[in-house]
């Protein structure tokens, strides 16, 4: 069964911390690929919420994230200068863990 997390994020308000969160965001790609998370899609709303984003990550298990960012802490010092960008745009985060359906075809993905 597929495994994906989902992160919705609410941006500061502003064209300059759009460009500052998708800088970040090549770096935070990277990095986790390095660890076998992949990028499903990243979004921002056009219509609705403005500065909302959506990244929708493909994942072995709820404990995947937790062992990256433990991995990423301990090499890579761009790791932390992300972060701290993230921290300095993005605004509010929440995060959901979602599994595949069967009509998805993903469902039987490892």
């Amino acid at each position: 069964m597929g495994s994906y997390m989902l992160a919705q994020l609410q941006l500061k308000y502003g064209f300059a911390n759009l460009a500052r969160y998708e800088a970040a965001m090549v770096t935070i790609r990277e990095l986790f690929e390095a660890q076998g998370i992949s990028l499903v899609a990243g979004t921002v709303t056009r219509v609705g919420p403005l500065y909302e984003a959506f990244n929708l990550w493909e994942i072995e298990d709820q404990g995947h994230l937790e062992r990256a960012l433990d991995a990423m802490a301990l090499g890579d010092p761009r790791a932390l200068d992300a972060m701290g960008e993230l921290d300095a745009t993005v605004e509010h985060e929440q995060t959901r863990f979602l599994g595949a359906l069967a009509f998805s075809g993903s469902a039987n993905s490892p």
